[in-house]
């Protein structure tokens, strides 16, 4: 077919017109069935008429316009388009040239005139079956592992791992450890796949999961293909015995710790996988991280031996001289724009494992996480400092959730749910001591109301395991489910409450469950603002009303319901035990535990609130010296971008969302005070914020990250608040190098 630009040009077919006109019988054109004309372009029909009469056909004839569209062209400048009403920016973004080689899965690309495949390669002398020496087998191994690094950051299966063509066949194999390393090989992608796919907190553009018709070797277990490394790993080092060259025993002991790698590190994950739906146990937990720790070891020698190996070619993509095919499952791939594969380099791959068995040693200490709220904290720290590592989070979801509502394949979640929201503010219904304990109408509305629910709260681990962009995605869909949960836990506080005043020495149980379900879904809404500014979705003239939100509203509720919960804790222990102030310290101890807890956590948040009114603060001042660009009012509306920006808090209830109406009021009130006034506040809560997070012994490292930011924002508000830079009308600048929320706040000259 001619892919030159073409020009249709309208002409009547006259003699089909006049056959239609003699009363003929019906053509094909009559039923709707085109006929090829003559000549090099397809056939364009229109059927005209209002039905009254026959159809009226048109033929139109081609015309090349090549020349007329180039000189067209050339008038265009880079970058530029040409709009028309019957070709837009959609149908260009649409359109493909035919014959392109990119759109066709079978087209070589001028790679490899024949790709080769186990066969080929083994008659034409290109790859060993046997007797393959130590560099050899350190060159193939290395490359295997770079691409199924490669796999793991989101490429096809197809085009990295299956390119090495000894996991083709490895039954022909007679090379021992190029054998059991094939075999291994394959033990640990399924395994890898299946924990990836059991987690089910993964998008397309982190893990492609399609094996392309490849059946993993099944017949052989994992325990059977660690012996055969094992073995392997013997014969080697009999082997390295009979050496006399000093180089040739350094290649086999180079050899040998990758074979005892891939062994350690397939142990490692087959001991992580839930056995029947159940978890590691503590015991069992610290074997593995002992096992890790080795793996972790060989790392290091991995990576200082890396040019023992054979080293690929630098005029082709193969990873490897020998036993790779990059083009060999090309036919597989689906006939889409195939991705560009390129695979990792070798020295950033065994970093790559080497970082990944760390992060799976953190990930191991969830065990130690017995309660829902340490977990969930586990889990967001856990996403913070690993975040692009999809198998680790996929294994640590695994592990403390095996099914959807069992902890560690031992505990219900609801069970686990209720020992949250005793430990956070103690319902009366809770307590083994009150008679709502033993009420059945009690017990029966308490489980109900977490059996309901606890699909809600698993599904914040679930969105913890996704990447950060995904994770803000998900909290918006789900903040409407809060909206519900907050309606049901009014109304069981309620109904206890009525329950309650029924016996002697009533406790009142108003707001228990709403506080604690309020408190998760404020901390929801928070993140879910705060990772806006992590994933740079606002323009800087929107900081204004994000951080107002979080100062005014989020936060200060945030420490409300912190506060609440301790107060009643301290009321129950009171009505526990009313002499304890006095004589009997055994409940305070238990209570000042727990205060202590809840202490620190109101005192973050009374830092993230003054952090928070810095901001406010301070674009406010900068808003009032115009020194933040705002955009034409032509192409923007501040109403339509607040209502997006805060859309899903609309359907919640508590706390009641904020209209832009009451935004703008706040606004205006803010910049009636003069610049320095503001700069001055500002510093203000940089300086409170500051004194808060080092009031409290032995804070952790994001404490000291928020710290750095508030004391260079403390200075920099004060030199303004001086007068610095007066004139300036040089926009500020916002720096989330040091933390992802919070910036320094910069002015140049």
């Amino acid at each position: 077919m001619d892919s030159n630009p073409l020009e249709p040009q309208d002409l009547s077919n006259t003699a089909a017109q006049s056959n239609l006109d003699d009363g003929e019988e019906s053509s094909p054109l009559e039923v709707g069935i085109p006929v090829i004309p003559s000549g090099d372009g397809p056939p364009d029909l229109a059927f005209l008429g209002n039905g009254a009469g026959p159809p009226e056909m048109i033929q139109r004839e081609w015309k090349e316009i090549t020349k007329e569209f180039f000189g067209c062209v050339k008038e265009l400048k880079l970058g530029e388009l040409i709009h028309d009403n019957m070709f837009g920016l959609f149908d260009a973004m649409s359109a493909i040239e035919m014959m392109d080689p990119k759109m066709d899965a079978g087209m070589c690309c001028n790679k490899e005139a024949t790709p080769l495949n186990f066969q080929t390669a083994v008659e034409e002398g290109k790859m060993k079956l046997a007797n393959l020496e130590s560099r050899e087998l350190i060159g193939i191994i290395d490359a295997t592992y770079s691409c199924m690094v490669s796999w793991l950051e989101g490429h096809s299966m197809a085009q990295t791992v299956l390119t090495c063509l000894y996991l083709h066949q490895p039954d022909k194999i007679e090379d021992k450890g190029m054998k059991a390393f094939a075999v291994a090989i394959y033990k640990l992608i399924n395994l890898i796949r299946n924990f990836i796919l059991r987690a089910r907190v993964y998008e397309e553009e982190d893990f492609q999961p399609s094996n392309y018709g490849y059946d993993m070797y099944r017949e052989v277990t994992e325990t059977k293909a660690c012996n055969m490394l094992k073995s392997a790993e013997e014969d080697w080092l009999k082997k390295a015995k009979d050496v006399d060259g000093e180089k040739e025993k350094e290649e086999i002991n180079a050899l040998v710790s990758r074979l005892k790698f891939t062994r350690l590190f397939l142990q490692c994950l087959v001991a992580l996988y839930p056995t029947k739906n159940v978890s590691p146990t503590k015991t069992e937990m610290i074997d593995i991280v002992k096992t890790l720790n080795g793996a972790l070891e060989l790392t290091q020698v991995m990576e200082k031996t890396i040019e023992f190996g054979t080293q690929p070619a630098s005029s082709t993509d193969n990873p490897n001289p020998m036993g790779f095919s990059m083009m060999v499952n090309q036919r597989l791939l689906p006939p889409t724009f195939p991705r560009y594969t390129k695979i990792k380099e070798r020295s950033t791959c065994i970093q790559y494992l080497a970082e990944l068995i760390q992060r799976l040693k953190h990930a191991c200490k969830i065990v130690h996480c017995t309660n829902y709220h340490s977990a969930l904290n586990f889990f967001m720290d856990f996403s913070k400092k690993f975040g692009p590592c999809l198998l680790s989070r996929s294994i640590l979801q695994t592990l403390y959730l095996p099914s959807h509502d069992t902890v560690f394949g031992t505990k219900k979640l609801t069970e686990v749910l209720k020992e949250s929201a005793k430990a956070f503010i103690a319902p009366p219904v809770l307590l083994a001591d009150n008679p709502l304990a033993s009420n059945p109408a009690a017990i029966n509305c308490v489980d109900s109301f977490f059996a309901y629910n606890e699909n809600t709260f698993s599904v914040l681990f679930e969105i913890c395991g996704y990447n950060r962009a995904r994770q803000r995605d998900k909290l918006g869909i789900m903040l409407s489910n809060f909206a519900n949960l907050q309606d049901e836990a009014e109304r069981v506080d309620a109904y206890l409450h009525s329950l309650s005043m029924k016996h002697e020495n009533p406790r009142q149980h108003l707001a228990c469950f709403g506080t604690w379900v309020l408190y998760h879904c404020l901390r929801a809404m928070s993140f879910f603002l705060l990772s806006g500014l992590e994933l740079e979705l606002y323009s800087v003239h929107e900081y204004l009303y994000i951080f107002w939100y979080l100062y005014q509203f989020l936060f200060g509720w945030i420490v409300s319901a912190l506060t609440r919960a301790d107060t009643f804790l301290v009321e129950q222990d009171y009505v526990l035990d009313p002499k304890g102030a006095k004589g009997n310290q055994k409940k305070p101890k238990v209570k000042k535990r727990k205060g202590k807890t809840d202490g620190k956590e109101i005192i973050f948040n009374q830092a993230m609130q003054n952090m928070c009114g810095g901001y406010y603060k301070a674009l406010g001042g900068f808003i009032g010296e115009d020194r933040i660009p705002e955009p034409l009012p032509m192409f923007d509306n501040e109403k339509v971008r607040f209502e997006h920006r805060f859309a899903p808090f609309a359907t919640l209830s508590t706390p009641p969302p904020m209209a832009y109406s009451d935004f703008k009021l706040m606004k205006t009130y803010l910049l009636k005070s003069p610049a320095e006034e503001l700069y001055a506040a500002a510093a203000k809560h940089f300086h409170e914020a500051r004194v808060l997070l080092e009031s409290y012994p032995n804070p952790d490292e994001e404490w000291h990250e928020i710290v750095k930011v508030a004391k260079m924002n403390f200075v920099m508000m004060n030199l303004l608040a001086s007068g610095l830079n007066r004139q300036s009308k040089t926009p500020p600048e916002f720096d989330f190098s040091c933390h992802r929320f919070f910036p320094i706040i910069k002015q140049r000259k």
